[in-house]
């Protein structure tokens, strides 16, 4: 299904990763005085439960299951929810500023941000892929970027894209390529071409599986949607009253909610 987009430019990214883990080890620096590269990969609105490593007995993640199985993992981090429509947003702003949802603004304004903090520690900052925080907090916190998409959803195979050098953005127009691959390809042309004696930090974020939920030609066809479990906790509407009935994910599609478009979401090659 959609949330296995990413096999093969995940597979690309994780394999520098290790590179440059080994790389690491390798030199000559004293403990005391070497840092770490970092390679922050940050997936958009993907549940955990779309994982297999973790649990999911249909969707195919084998490059996620190396991750998972190759480091530690968080099994109970939760995000704490959304002051708008767009959780992805608060969410964005909470991993980066390491703040909680009442004590951080969506544009970051006056919060110090991972890129930030760490540039000013001495590394070398770069960053690609969606940032729906407004332009301002990522040319403060990161030195370089490439494929940076400043928005909050856009066709995947249309996403507008720009540079950042030196705190200043370049628009570039639409991107030739699906997004993840876009952002995975500016990842790994960072890597391979990093030859500075600094640490890195490298911050790749994923617009999908964000919707509107596409995929590459030949992932969909991967899964029978027969196969593909329906939700058992599945209700038309909210039970209970949030004070906020009809958001804005309300709104994407039939409400109250039916049974076909859940199962057309859940499996897209569903017809029925």
């Amino acid at each position: 299904m959609r949330r296995s987009f990413h096999r093969e430019i995940l597979a690309r990214l994780i394999a520098f990763f290790c590179l440059a883990i080994a790389v690491c080890s390798l030199s000559e620096q004293s403990a005391s005085d070497s840092k770490p590269n970092v390679l922050l990969i940050f997936a958009d609105d993907q549940r955990a439960d779309t994982i297999a490593a973790l649990g999911n007995p249909v969707i195919k993640t084998p490059n996620l299951d190396r991750l998972v199985n190759m480091g530690f993992r968080f099994d109970r981090a939760y995000c704490m929810g959304s002051t708008q429509g767009a959780v992805c947003v608060p969410s964005r702003a909470m991993l980066n500023t390491g703040r909680s949802l009442y004590r951080v603004k969506s544009d970051l304004e006056g919060a110090p941000t991972l890129g930030e903090t760490l540039g000013k520690a001495g590394y070398a900052t770069f960053g690609t892929g969606k940032w729906h925080n407004q332009p301002p907090s990522f040319l403060r916190s990161f030195q370089r970027g490439r494929n940076v998409f400043f928005g909050g959803m856009s066709d995947h195979t249309k996403v507008p894209i720009a540079d950042v050098e030196n705190g200043e953005m370049t628009e570039r127009g639409f991107g030739d390529g699906f997004s993840s691959t876009l952002f995975a390809d500016a990842a790994v042309e960072f890597l391979e071409s990093y030859d500075s004696g600094k640490p890195f930090f490298a911050y790749v974020a994923f617009t999908a599986p964000h919707d509107p939920r596409q995929a590459p030609e030949g992932y969909i066809d991967m899964y029978d949607p027969k196969a593909v479990p329906f939700p058992a906790s599945f209700a038309p509407q909210h039970p209970f009253f949030t004070g906020w009935m009809t958001g804005r994910d309300e709104t994407l599609a039939a409400w109250p909610r039916t049974v076909a478009i859940v199962r057309r979401a859940r499996s897209p090659n569903t017809t029925a």
